[in-house]
């Protein structure tokens, strides 16, 4: 078989997958991150654009960053549709690292243009003043205004950073699939498959709470579009933030 050939019968491949996926978890939680992730990232940037000036954004590295946090949701899902579940973890966790190095990176450097931020962040981490990793994640987290995660929280992300380290890196494929059996690439994981969609709730739910936290005056707007969502069970930290009921 040629490798046009190859490429051909892995396409056809990543459909199957896709198909057992949508059958076996039901079209909700199959595209559990665009209904719920996707689009509760986009209101909140539409109540964010309608809140602040463009001057006022133009400044925000946060912001900036939305379009990219989008597309690696996207890519998410491709993924988890195809089975490619080390890909997904990968998105994810980029998506996470990006969100709170852009938060850091904001509060150390409040005003100024986008484009020099970005000249200054690679000077932080040159100078190992920007952490990297779990220490970043913390750290942007732990500079939350008026809000303190509880205990329950700070473990939930914690296990969510682990499950993506552990699945994102090459020796995921020893002992990851069913029954401790090797995950075979582009096959369905029932297991993993749900892994995906729990650590999405965690990684998105923290990359809200950071955006509600860079921008206050949006919290009347995103308050009143979640209440009717009530997708509390998927994000209770951005629901408690808000001052809803899970």
């Amino acid at each position: 078989m040629g490798t046009r050939e190859a490429w051909q019968a892995l396409l056809a491949k990543l459909e199957v997958n896709r198909s057992k996926t949508i059958q076996t978890l039901g079209e909700e939680k199959a595209f559990h991150m665009l209904d719920v992730h996707e689009c509760a990232l986009s209101e909140l940037r539409a109540a964010v654009e309608a809140c602040y000036g463009p001057g006022e954004l133009a400044s925000s590295l946060l912001y900036a960053h939305i379009p990219s946090l989008l597309a690696e949701l996207a890519w998410a899902q491709l993924a988890f549709l195809s089975a490619n579940y080390p890909s997904a973890f990968r998105c994810l966790r980029f998506s996470l690292e990006l969100a709170c190095r852009s938060r850091l990176v904001d509060l150390a450097y409040p005003s100024g243009p986008v484009e020099k931020k970005l000249v200054k962040a690679a000077v932080l981490e040159k100078k190992r003043k920007l952490p990297k990793g779990w220490a970043l994640v913390k750290k942007a987290l732990g500079a939350l205004r008026d809000f303190e995660l509880e205990r329950e929280e700070r473990l939930r992300l914690r296990r969510a950073w682990r499950t993506m380290n552990k699945h994102a890196h090459p020796s995921f494929a020893v002992g990851s699939g069913a029954q401790g059996a090797p995950w075979q690439p582009w096959s369905f994981d029932e297991n993993l498959a749900q892994a995906v969609l729990t650590v999405s709730d965690a990684v998105y739910d923290a990359i809200l709470l950071l955006l509600l936290d860079a921008f206050p005056k949006a919290r009347g707007r995103v308050t009143a579009l979640l209440q009717a969502r009530g997708w509390g069970e998927h994000l209770p930290m951005t629901y408690r933030y808000l001052g809803n009921p899970v």
